[in-house]
């Protein structure tokens, strides 16, 4: 395993020390990942992944097309997916690992989540209309197909028809905050999630903690407050975190005595460091880890 000690005098490692045997944070097709499954797995086995994780948000629907593709390449899949939440009206992303595909509790949760997106995506529809538009959301949902509905999708269905010239006109005249306006997050409270997932044997982990809009001070104080909810692990590294920031985070999963897990949190080839099992290295001998036993 990589550790500190591979980082080099620019605070930066070798893309070939960066290629990990190990990734339990990734996106497809099925949420807003930009490739199937079988595809993502596929880019895995080129990465040399022996232990992998499919987290798509609010939706295990991909997990049964990764596990043959896994199957395929010689690759343990650990079932993951990646739970929207809030903690004092922010949104908090919180990733679930190594459960059962028929946890009720799980799929509660996963359930009304989803509810909460096509919501959301009426609201968008009627929104639009009052700027004039037809009602789209039929249409954006049959474009959305697999995938999680979202501003893309009825982006591209007025491109489809001729509303607009591109997706970026769409957004511009159409679908961006000064049109919409913020939309509110009304995702269940973190806390009431970890209360439903906690004690059914699954790794309950904070995702990318240092990518979150708050102060050290107020990150420390979700983290205190996701341990004493019920949560077992943090995201110690998620693709180009800053060495600083991984240290951090060391430091204070050792201080709250829980295990760290890391992923790329890879949605697609967008530059150099979105790639499966890419992530900052991290010191393994300092804490324990999710996937020591697995």
């Amino acid at each position: 395993m990589i550790t500190i000690k591979d980082i080099n005098e620019q605070g930066r490692i070798n893309d070939s020390q960066l290629h990990r045997r190990i990734d339990f944070h990734s996106h497809s097709t099925f949420s807003d990942g930009a490739l199937t499954p079988k595809a993502l797995l596929s880019l895995a086995s080129e990465q040399n992944i022996e232990l992998f994780s499919l987290t798509d948000h609010d939706t295990i629907a991909g997990l049964g097309e990764a596990r043959e593709a896994a199957k395929v390449h010689n690759i343990k899949l650990v079932t993951g997916v990646e739970i929207s939440t809030l903690w004092k009206g922010i949104p908090i992303h919180l990733v679930a690992l190594n459960f059962s595909e028929d946890n009720s509790a799980l799929l509660e949760v996963l359930d009304a989540n989803q509810k909460i997106r096509i919501d959301r995506a009426k609201k968008i529809a009627l929104l639009l209309m009052k700027q004039g538009l037809p009602d789209l959301f039929d249409n954006a949902m049959q474009e959305a197909g697999t995938s999680q509905i979202g501003r893309p999708h009825f982006a591209r269905v007025m491109v489809d028809q001729n509303l607009v010239k591109d997706v970026n006109k769409a957004f511009d005249r159409y679908l961006g905050n000064k049109r919409l306006g913020q939309l509110r997050d009304v995702w269940p409270d973190l806390e009431s999630v970890l209360s439903v997932l906690n004690g059914h044997g699954m790794e309950l982990v904070l995702a990318h903690p240092k990518r979150y809009p708050i102060t050290v001070t107020k990150l420390k104080k979700l983290i205190f407050d996701f341990v004493q909810y019920g949560g077992t692990s943090l995201e110690v590294s998620s693709g180009n975190d800053k060495p600083e920031s991984v240290r951090l985070l060391e430091g204070l999963i050792k201080e709250h005595k829980i295990k760290a897990s890391v992923g790329s949190d890879f949605h697609g080839p967008y530059g150099p460091w979105c790639q499966v099992g890419k992530f900052t290295p991290f010191d393994e001998a300092r804490i324990g880890t999710v996937w020591q036993d697995w």
